[in-house]
């Protein structure tokens, strides 16, 4: 009996030398595969798109036209009533015109290029959740498989008390009830079995859906090799430096009061503009003609009325730059409590797997001195299924809590803005936004 419990044990919680790579190359793969993931890179692309059109309005515009015009005189007469002879002629007209505006735009273009910071921390908050949910993924497949190993061997435990007090039974040693526990408990094992390969059949699809590919031989993963805050206030100062949703909302309150100075100079500030313009006539007629014309002009309007819609969209903005400035103090809080919230959720995981371990050794050693006991006439069949109970039950509880800790520690890197592929060194090649935004350079001259 012993030689089985440990045999278990040993399928069961030993780690694979290759286990943390096996994790890791789902990460990776995720990371390069995932469809959620892969949108909002496009997504970020967009954004970027939006600062080149903010950075236009510094940029001269050029215009050119070209325009011919055929005109045909008959039946012309003068004042006098005398008459014209008919004439025809034909006029092309070709300019081009360079129009720069002045002193405009400038708020506008520090808005866009904020919201081009947000989206690149939102794919980055991305990221991290599609890593954590490829990690809970991971987790619950190793998890339930863990579960089917475990169910399995009760279900083999149940079947051989089940023949062992059918055989006491029929010496006359056993009541009737007491074989109808163990069948009782037979069945019991039967669907706590089939429902644990259930579960792990729809993890599967999940895995895959996650991470692109079907699980196979997933061992524990080793977290030795992961950096995390080794205390609580280096969790909440790590927090309040990198995560990603405070992040977020400090750069919106600086996006928010650019969109607010960018309304006042839409709706009160004066707009200057130059322009040149160079226009070129050809008339081909019965006398040919050709000029030349050099225009060049500047142009300052002023906003008088509109309404009161300028004036509506300020105070628009002013209530949202508010608002915005409201929820980063909100933020602020919110990151202290959660950063503190997981911290003790950590060390809560690893106190809960020490335990369960000691708890596992004993309900072990209980189970086997009660099975010797009932071999020997001293134990009843209640009493082995109620430690059989107790043991189930310690063996489920500690890979439960394996996963809590797994989970507690990569939710750490979490809420301290480090689970990413660079962090973490994935075996992937790293997508950074910037470097999509650089090639774009000569669009930003231009």
């Amino acid at each position: 009996m012993r030689f089985v419990i440990n045999f278990l044990c040993f399928c069961i919680f030993v780690t694979h030398a290759y286990a943390e790579e096996n994790l890791f190359n789902s990460l990776a793969s995720s990371y390069l595969s995932n469809p959620q993931l892969n949108s909002q890179r496009e997504k970020t692309k967009a954004v970027d798109e939006t600062l080149i059109q903010a950075y236009s309005n510094f940029k001269p515009s050029i215009e050119g036209s070209a325009e011919i015009v055929d005109s045909i005189n008959k039946n012309t007469t003068t004042y006098n009533g005398s008459s014209v002879s008919d004439s025809n002629s034909q006029i092309q007209t070709n300019s081009i015109t360079v129009t720069q505006k002045l002193f405009q735009g400038i708020p506008n273009a520090q808005k866009y290029k904020k919201a081009v910071d947000i989206s690149r921390y939102e794919l980055k908050n991305i990221e991290q959740e599609v890593l954590f949910k490829t990690i809970e993924s991971f987790t619950e497949v190793l998890l339930f498989e863990k579960q089917v190993l475990i169910n399995n061997d009760n279900l083999n435990l149940s079947d051989k008390q089940v023949e062992l007090d059918k055989a006491r039974y029929n010496k006359g040693l056993l009541k009737l009830s007491d074989l109808a526990q163990s069948e009782a408990s037979l069945a019991s094992a039967k669907a706590k079995l089939l429902s644990s390969k259930n579960d792990l059949a729809i993890s599967k699809n999940n895995f895959k859906n996650i991470i692109g590919y079907e699980p196979k031989d997933l061992k524990n993963p080793n977290l030795k090799s992961i950096k995390i805050p080794q205390s609580l206030n280096d969790t909440i100062s790590e927090s309040q430096k990198q995560n990603v949703q405070l992040l977020i909302s400090e750069l919106k309150v600086k996006k928010a009061k650019y969109d607010y100075n960018s309304n006042i100079e839409d709706a009160f500030a004066p707009k200057a503009s130059v322009s040149f313009k160079v226009s070129e006539y050809d008339e081909f007629s019965s006398s040919y003609d050709k000029r030349t014309k050099t225009e060049a002009s500047a142009k300052i309007s002023i906003p008088v009325y509109s309404g009161g819609k300028g004036y509506s969209l300020v105070k628009e903005k002013q209530a949202l730059k508010i608002s915005a400035e409201l929820d980063y103090e909100d933020a602020k809080n919110n990151s202290v409590k959660v950063a503190s919230s997981s911290w003790s959720n950590f060390k809560l995981a690893e106190s809960k797997l020490q335990l369960a371990k000691a708890q596992l050794k004993a309900s072990e050693i209980a189970y086997e001195g009660i099975i010797q006991e009932y071999e020997s006439g001293q134990r009843t069949t209640l009493d082995v299924l109620n430690s059989r109970g107790f043991l189930l039950a310690s063996r489920l509880n500690l890979i439960n809590s394996e996963r809590e800790q797994i989970l507690s520690t990569f939710n750490l890197l979490k809420i301290t803005g480090n689970l990413t592929a660079s962090y973490l060194n994935l075996e992937a090649k790293v997508y950074d936004p910037k470097e999509i935004y650089k090639k774009s350079w000569i669009r930003h001259i231009f």
